[in-house]
């Protein structure tokens, strides 16, 4: 779909509102004058600002063209398909990451989507376990981030 500028330039000034009522009353336990607060408020206000110009820069163009309008890929069952993989994906891995556990997830959601882009299913493969495996050492062994490992718990490293 394409969307008019006016339209995505609200949806981050409403986005901005958000995050800078989220972050307005966050504790301050140190007493600081900058506290945990403010980068989200600075980064909140940048986002406004940004937004409003989008906004502005979107209403002056609606004599142009509709504020929303079907792109031609969207005119594709199959590419329609593919983008809600996307979201599918992310519920998928929400919902069985505790149970299957990140190093069976990752690699069965990465070839899913890799097949479903046109990759050769051993490219897929092999691409989706090395992914999974470095995402895996980088995340757990250099951030320390723990992931779940599911049913590979006794094989934890």
């Amino acid at each position: 779909m394409k969307f008019n500028d006016l339209f995505g330039g609200l949806v981050f000034l409403a986005l901005s509102g958000l995050v800078a009522a989220a972050s307005w009353n966050l504790p301050n336990p140190s007493e600081q004058p900058l506290g945990p607060s403010a980068f989200p408020l600075i980064l909140s206000g940048l986002l406004a600002l940004c937004a409003a110009i989008l906004a502005v820069n979107g209403a002056r163009a609606t004599q142009a063209g509709p504020l929303v309008g079907l792109a031609d890929w969207a005119r594709s069952g199959g590419a329609l398909a593919r983008l809600l993989l996307v979201p599918a994906a992310v519920i998928f891995y929400m919902l069985g990451a505790e149970t299957l556990g990140f190093l069976v997830c990752a690699p069965l959601i990465l070839v899913v989507l890799f097949l479903a882009g046109g990759t050769k299913p051993l490219h897929a493969v092999g691409l989706s376990l090395a992914a999974a495996l470095v995402i895996h050492s980088i995340f757990y062994l250099a951030l320390g981030v723990q992931l779940p490992w599911g049913p590979l718990e006794p094989v934890r490293w």
